[in-house]
């Protein structure tokens, strides 16, 4: 299998006590708070530990999500009930005091389509690349921050179970490959349905930056393809198949790479490295395997020139390994150069290179071609998609009279609650270990 050494932290959070002071003004609202309090709590719990199950974490991001959905989206009165009216400013409020209030107040207006209670709490969290913290007033912030931290948790949970030993059974593939669909799934769900429901997006929240989070949703995708490529070379499929598998692969890994040139290259720097490093591999597999595709024709001249073309860029990636374990930045640390998965390549390409040279001594002598033969660019099948994400429904405790105690308007915050500043600490994360050990076959895939 792959090796995904490259991981960027998990954004971090403050405490969310959804406090609403005065603002919760029964024991039924008073109670959903709590609720969700709890559910984020159990939430955060795990998204540190790649080791836990996959389930696990789907319950628990359900069931808070279900509870958080009722501060972003209104809960409709019943029918022929009257909705309750937000309370309006007394009279003998002096002007100050209305000042003081229009000043603290967020200055976005919620639409008919926002719940009440969207923008009544401040949300902290950090960006994961930069770790500088922003604050906002919007449950959708929270939301997206969320998702970000679990489409990272799938990522890691993959990278994990494809680390787990040097050659991972058909079952763990499968795994490997459907987290890592699921967290392209997770990523583009962001992009496309809450990027653009936010109130206001700062300068400098990274997370946030679109280009960014394309960056993820093809290099998930990317990765994903690469269980693909095990998987065909593993089954003995056609050379001229895993040649250009592999090269949909390389595109993918070029294109993350280049969505994030319009970052801040001293942020996204080692990053930017781990993709280039992949994509190299992978342009480096294509050309290994149309080589072979070419002496499958008795083409053996052709086959060299590709197959020397891959040798470069084995050692193209080579330099890249060694400018990643040196480049700054977010990530972890590591010397991909001495995995087995660079390794194992350049000595399947070498040997497939040295059979091709002899046998074009002794039987073809076919000169070899200045021009590097095309690649197959069109694989008929074997791409991998992201899996669609979606919400879970709003929990079933959102009813009326919950939604209802909750005594709050957009304009009039309570003047009795300020929001506290919580400390945002990294997040302590469970490392994944990494093996070095051979595999016993060239892919690093089983398959039972």
């Amino acid at each position: 299998m792959s090796h995904w050494f490259h991981r960027n932290p998990l954004k971090a959070t403050s405490a969310l006590t959804f406090d609403f002071g005065a603002q919760a003004a029964s024991p039924l609202s008073r109670n959903i708070c709590i609720d969700a309090k709890n559910a984020r709590a159990a939430l955060l719990a795990i998204l540190p530990d790649p080791n836990k199950d996959v389930d696990s974490l789907k319950s628990s991001l359900d069931s808070y999500v279900g509870l958080l959905l009722g501060f972003i989206n209104p809960t409709e009165a019943p029918s022929g009930q009257q909705s309750g009216q937000p309370e309006t400013q007394n009279d003998n409020e002096t002007e100050g005091q209305a000042e003081e209030e229009a000043a603290a107040a967020p200055a976005q207006k919620l639409s008919s389509q926002d719940s009440k209670l969207r923008n009544a709490l401040k949300i902290t969290w950090s960006n994961s690349i930069t770790g500088k913290v922003i604050a906002q007033h919007d449950f959708i912030y929270e939301l997206i921050s969320i998702l970000f931290n679990v489409g990272l948790w799938y990522t890691k949970h993959a990278a994990k179970v494809a680390a787990s030993s040097e050659s991972i059974a058909e079952e763990e593939a499968k795994e490997v490959f459907s987290c890592l669909r699921i967290a392209s799934g997770v990523f583009t769900y962001i992009q496309d349905n809450l990027i653009l429901r936010l109130f206001e997006k700062p300068e400098d929240a990274v997370d946030l930056d679109p280009q960014v989070i394309l960056a993820y949703i093809l290099q998930c995708t990317a990765e994903a393809q690469e269980v693909t490529v095990a998987r065909a070379i593993e089954l003995k499929h056609k050379s001229s198949l895993i040649s250009a598998i592999a090269y949909e692969t390389y595109n993918l890994f070029r294109k993350a790479s280049d969505a994030l040139r319009s970052v801040d290259e001293t942020v996204v720097n080692k990053w930017r490295k781990y993709l280039l490093l992949k994509s190299a591999l992978y342009l480096s597999y294509a050309h290994a395997y149309n080589g072979l595709a070419l002496l499958d024709e008795d083409k053996c001249g052709e086959a060299i020139r590709s197959l020397r073309e891959s040798v470069t860029l084995h050692g193209k990636a080579g330099i890249l390994c060694s400018e990643y374990a040196a480049a700054k930045g977010a990530g972890v640390a590591a010397k991909p150069e001495h995995h087995p998965f660079y390794r194992r390549l350049g000595t399947t390409v070498k040997r497939i290179l040295d059979k091709c040279e002899r046998e074009n001594g002794f039987i073809y002598h076919q000169k070899i071609p200045d021009d590097l033969p095309e690649l197959e660019t069109k694989p008929t099948f074997g791409l991998a998609t992201p899996i669609e994400f979606e919400l879970a429904p709003k929990s079933s405790e959102w009813t009326w009279e919950v939604y209802n105690g909750f005594q709050i308007s957009a304009s009039k915050p309570d003047k009795k609650r300020k929001d506290k500043e919580e400390p945002v600490k990294p997040v302590k994360e469970v490392p994944i270990e990494q093996t070095d050990k051979e595999a016993s076959n060239i892919s690093g895939c089983s398959i039972s």
